[in-house]
């Protein structure tokens, strides 16, 4: 499958045409040049059998969790209030991601990635610097919608060439203000599945406290919620999907780091049988760098979005 232009990165060949140089920390990725790139030795934590065992089975930044709908009412802070706190304390950067947990019957975690929440932002940011629409409609008005939240169909474009728009449905989405609207955005979910859910398969190690039954949040869902935000806003001036929002949004500074990461950067893996013993960040490690620039700049500087996400620059 041929990605879009809009979402291509440099291939490896094309990377290493650049000027190398050396950086110390991971979070000086920051600092690298269009021209530059760097070698990094792979980082992934040793106890892990490979990439994907880290993002199943990593540890997780835990934002406070609300044990009752009269806990929730009780501290009343807002998802990125509680992403805040619990970005600022990491004292760490091995995470695969951040979770939250639903009120009710539905015991489920959801766990978003960062990676998930860059890539959302490039799908949203795709959506309106090109033909390529994301379409939204909410079933917001049935009385039921104040407890339960409303229900969103959502089609957003594919990245890859040739194929057709992902069709899916938004549940548990906040619209309406209530007291339930804390709730209702832990309970969020997605009928949405595409690979990087389907076959995100996780039994849980004998050693884990939760269950096995996750939803991974991906960046088709992200773009939608993202979508439905700007159409809110624009049309009713209804701020409370964006106060409720359970996703992490970037920074363009946040941005040009990950863009780095795709376009100026190699990692050394001695496990390769190529004889540079180079390829590109995998997702884990791409994971983790983001998690290193948000302990080296806080949460505001990396995902407390002051400007219009849909006009951030894609581009390096």
């Amino acid at each position: 499958m041929v990605k879009k232009t809009f979402f291509r990165e440099s291939t490896k060949a094309e990377i290493k045409e650049k000027n190398k140089i050396i950086i110390e920390e991971l979070h000086e990725i920051a600092n690298i040049k269009q021209n530059e790139y760097a070698i990094l030795y792979s980082f992934i934590p040793k106890n892990y059998e490979n990439s994907r065992k880290f993002m199943k089975h990593g540890p997780e930044v835990k934002p406070m969790r609300y044990y009752s709908l009269e806990h929730a009412l009780k501290i009343r802070k807002t998802p990125v209030q509680l992403r805040e706190e619990a970005f600022n304390k990491i004292n760490s950067y091995e995470f695969c991601g951040y979770s939250f947990m639903p009120l009710g019957k539905d015991k489920r975690k959801r766990k978003v990635s960062l990676v998930e929440c860059l890539e959302g932002a490039r799908l949203f940011a795709y959506s309106h610097q090109t033909n390529a629409k994301i379409f939204v409609k909410s079933y917001d008005k049935p009385e039921r919608v104040d407890k339960d939240g409303a229900e969103v169909i959502v089609e957003v474009p594919s990245r890859t060439k040739k194929e057709r728009k992902n069709k899916f449905k938004l549940t548990s989405v906040p619209i309406k203000d209530s007291q339930e609207k804390y709730a209702i955005s832990l309970n969020f979910g997605s009928d949405h599945s595409c690979p990087s859910k389907r076959f995100n398969i996780r039994y849980k190690y004998s050693s884990d406290k939760e269950s096995s039954g996750i939803i991974n949040i991906c960046a088709h869902d992200i773009a939608g919620n993202l979508q439905l935000i700007e159409q809110e806003l624009n049309k009713n001036k209804n701020i409370i999907p964006l106060q409720m929002c359970q996703f992490a949004i970037p920074t363009q500074q946040t941005v040009d780091y990950y863009l780095k990461l795709g376009n100026n950067v190699l990692i050394y893996d001695d496990n390769l049988k190529k004889k540079d013993k180079l390829r590109k960040p995998n997702r884990a490690e791409k994971e983790i760098s983001l998690w290193a620039l948000v302990k080296f700049l806080g949460h505001d500087k990396t995902f407390y979005a002051t400007e219009k996400i849909k006009n951030y620059k894609w581009k390096s």
